[in-house]
């Protein structure tokens, strides 16, 4: 037994790091509460959860209270109108959807998934690189295609609880819980683990510049 809680366990690093995750999901859906601070919330998120993945996990809290102080301001030039395109999207998915506009909800769908896609890069480049936000935009959409199994990989990621519930009506419950307890920053660090090979060339490229 007393193999299992020391600190060098893979079950003791395993229970560290799920404890972690707790804390970064809370932390990160308080932040998103106020709507206009959730850009900055899910770059604090993605930085912790990067670090998690290089093994980097030490004082998650305040790490990611560091990070999303640091972005507060800067996050709003991405997060605002990425806000805006997401809540456009709903509104023609609950006002024209139910018209029968299958042609144009289908175009929005798509629109939204290429939105998502360059998402999933630039959170985490804005979350462990300094440059301008078009720079940062760019290399995201970039590493979106030429990434493109990464991409759809991160994609399933998120994907995934959604899907889960459409296929199993019942299961609402225990996914809004597990959102609440893990789910976000979960999910977060599983696409760190995805990205972690190329965010690690992109910072040594970026040491040697």
């Amino acid at each position: 037994m007393a193999s299992f809680i020391r600190p060098d366990s893979a079950f003791y690093q395993a229970w560290s790091a799920a404890a972690d995750l707790v804390v970064v999901n809370l932390l990160t859906l308080t932040a998103c509460l106020p709507v206009l601070t959730a850009g900055a919330s899910l770059t604090a998120c993605a930085r912790v959860t990067g670090d998690m993945a290089r093994g980097q996990d030490g004082g998650v809290a305040a790490s990611w209270w560091r990070t999303f102080r640091a972005e507060l301001g800067r996050s709003l030039g991405w997060w605002v109108p990425t806000a805006g395109l997401l809540a456009l999207a709903l509104w023609e998915r609950l006002v024209l959807g139910r018209a029968g506009q299958g042609v144009l909800s289908g175009l929005v769908l798509v629109g939204v998934l290429l939105l998502v896609a360059v998402l999933v890069w630039l959170v985490p480049l804005t979350a462990f690189f300094d440059a301008p936000l078009g720079r940062h935009l760019a290399n995201a959409a970039r590493l979106a295609v030429g990434a493109l199994g990464l991409t759809a990989a991160s994609l399933g990621v998120l994907a995934a609880p959604l899907l889960l519930a459409w296929l199993v009506p019942g299961s609402w419950a225990a996914l809004a819980w597990f959102t609440v307890l893990l789910g976000v920053a979960f999910q977060a660090y599983l696409i760190a683990l995805l990205q972690r090979r190329t965010m690690s060339r992109l910072r040594q490229r970026a040491a040697r510049a």
